[in-house]
């Protein structure tokens, strides 16, 4: 089952008349020149990877990597497009992607504010004749049918499915979630949760936090992180760019009580943590952390529970799992979100080369095999 992640509605204030000009910022120092307008936008995408703070954060940690190829369509002086473009590293034919998925590898987008300026804004897209790739999108994001129509016969739109994302539907049957649970499960979490009552006492730490309390919060998650697998990878957030994203997007989100860092303690020390944000009166989770040292007590699943249960008490719509489907969510839900990748190949040698390139890197055994039978 999958239900549509609906814009924002329209507001009361109309958006200003006459015709759309297109600004392409290429400098990280020049963003900031852009936040007013951009953010204002915000209020009409309808995930946070399509929003200004997402978008600002991850240049400013990424952009040292690649080249920023910012589009921004503007009506007098609203915001009422952007296409977050970036040059990806060792790219072949002018290629360009949207920014955050190659870090980040959530469903991204372009930002829009309504049909009309995502139509003028992949116009824009098509006239530049550049190869495109997005990732990993909702497949019922209007960008897919917009894009298809402008690009129309002077290119290859590829469209291909990708791993979809879990989510619930709250209600008031969530306000205690492990009643939603098959009894042997609901057995299995009594057991968990007594596990943790006899290492410790157990509590929960729900913050909204304001912006001068983000990065203490975030060490604490940060931490828990290190000291699972991905500390011993090298991956975790602490050492990495990621975490350098995550601090500056929770210090720009957290300035609107956007922001969220949930911690469960069991005795003194923090066993699992939780970052997420609310936009668009829906719960969204970036990232998840346990201590493996606590695992017979399956603490990231305790406090899954304490953050359903006040995304409930908050009113909030739904609990946008992001990442991919995997057993554990399951046990929860059944629902899921498609998501789809799109691939851009204009009639021009870019086009070409970059579609020689995705054949040749998705089927090397193939091109061996051939010039095996040649030689």
């Amino acid at each position: 089952m999958s239900t549509a992640i609906e814009p924002a509605p329209e507001v009361d204030k109309p958006i200003t008349k006459g015709p759309t000009a297109f600004r392409t910022v290429i400098r990280l120092a020049d963003l900031h020149e852009y936040d007013e307008a951009c953010t204002e936008l915000d209020r009409h995408v309808a995930t946070p990877t399509q929003t200004w703070p997402w978008i600002e954060s991850c240049a400013a940690a990424f952009a040292h990597e690649s080249d920023i190829d910012l589009v921004i369509g503007f009506r007098g002086n609203e915001a009422i497009a952007t296409a977050p473009l970036t040059a990806p590293p060792h790219s072949s034919g002018r290629r360009r992607e949207l920014l955050s998925y190659r870090h980040l590898y959530e469903p991204v987008d372009l930002a829009f504010r309504d049909a009309g300026a995502l139509a003028e804004l992949v116009q824009v897209l098509a006239r530049r004749a550049q190869p495109l790739v997005i990732e990993r999108m909702f497949a019922d994001s209007p960008t897919r049918v917009a894009l298809a129509d402008a690009v129309g016969r002077t290119g290859r739109l590829l469209i291909r499915p990708q791993a979809p994302t879990p989510w619930i539907a709250l209600d008031e049957s969530w306000a205690v979630p492990e009643q939603q649970l098959s009894s042997r499960r609901r057995s299995d979490f009594r057991r968990a949760r007594k596990h943790a009552e006899q290492t410790g006492q157990v509590r929960a730490e729900l913050c909204a936090p304001e912006e001068h309390e983000v990065d203490r919060l975030l060490d604490l998650a940060f931490e828990v992180e290190r000291r699972s697998w991905k500390g011993e990878a090298g991956t975790a957030l602490v050492d990495s760019r990621a975490g350098e994203f995550y601090r500056r997007y929770a210090r720009r989100t957290a300035r609107h009580g956007q922001f969220r860092v949930e911690l469960l303690y069991i005795g003194e020390l923090v066993a699992a943590m939780q970052l997420g944000v609310v936009h668009q009166n829906r719960y969204w989770v970036l990232k998840v952390g346990y201590d493996p040292r606590f695992h017979r007590a399956s603490p990231g699943i305790l406090l899954m529970v304490e953050a359903i249960k006040r995304a409930v008490a908050e009113g909030l719509e739904t609990y946008e799992l992001l990442g991919t489907v995997e057993p554990w969510i399951q046990v929860w839900t059944q629902l899921e979100r498609p998501c789809v990748s799109l691939r851009y190949y204009p009639t021009n040698f870019s086009g070409r080369l970059a579609l020689t390139s995705d054949l040749v890197s998705k089927a090397p055994g193939a091109i061996k095999r051939v010039f095996r039978r040649r030689s």
